[in-house]
């Protein structure tokens, strides 16, 4: 199996322009039903290829893995976190490899309506910041047509494994790119996400139409609309 060659993909022609002053802001997107509807078949895929993975790797069945890789998710924010630090013996970038086939997903992708209006619109630096990994960042950015929007794409293999909502992930991302926390604006679906994010000094937006109003939480929207109305409170 090929391994994967982790690439902090970066769009600006200028990448010297992202060491800008602190009065320069970026807006962090997660990917995974933020920018598209992974909800609608994409974790499907994913969560049934994590399962067959470790059914295989451990030599335990399909029922077994398929709790122990909810149960990591439960406990960590993220599979490849308990992973990690369960079972040493597995390659993790075999396993995203493998959790990730495009040929499947790509199919099934279903971008959020109005995302290219939305990534118009907002002023500042954007930088997409997942937990999944490189190769499946950047493939579903480019068959949404909006790579153009980004100056960075950032999946968990740039961040030296590390997986939102750890700090170390955020500390790896800022480090990189030479922003600070403070400078940034994080649009995710997930709390746990955010809570971290706030804890560092970025602001907050809970994107989704599970979202409201909460502490941590500097917006809740549930649609890009949602977000284009809101943005000029948070700058």
């Amino acid at each position: 199996m090929p391994a994967i060659i982790p690439v902090l993909r970066v769009y600006s022609k200028k990448p010297d322009a992202i060491l800008q002053t602190m009065t320069t802001h970026y807006w962090i997107f997660d990917l995974d039903n933020t920018l598209h509807y992974a909800d609608a078949g994409i974790f499907n895929v994913i969560n049934q290829n994590m399962t067959h993975f470790l059914a295989s790797q451990l030599h335990i069945d399909q029922i077994a893995a398929s709790q122990l890789r909810q149960q990591y998710w439960d406990d960590y924010g993220a599979t490849l976190i308990g992973i990690g630090l369960h079972h040493p013996e597995i390659n993790l970038h075999e396993f995203l490899l493998a959790c990730h086939p495009l040929e499947k997903l790509l199919p099934l992708l279903k971008p959020m309506p109005e995302l290219s209006q939305t990534l118009t619109y907002l002023h500042g630096h954007k930088i997409v910041f997942s937990n999944g990994p490189s190769h499946y960042v950047q493939a579903l950015i480019k068959a949404m047509g909006i790579q153009q929007y980004f100056h960075a794409v950032i999946g968990t293999d740039n961040v030296e494994m590390h997986c939102k909502p750890h700090p170390h992930a955020y500390h790896s991302l800022c480090r990189q790119l030479h922003i600070h926390p403070q400078q940034c604006i994080m649009v995710d679906d997930s709390p746990a996400n955010l809570h971290t994010a706030h804890m560092l000094g970025m602001r907050t937006v809970w994107y989704g139409p599970q979202s409201y109003p909460r502490a941590n939480i500097d917006a809740a929207v549930t649609d890009m609309a949602g977000l284009r109305d809101i943005a000029l409170t948070l700058l």
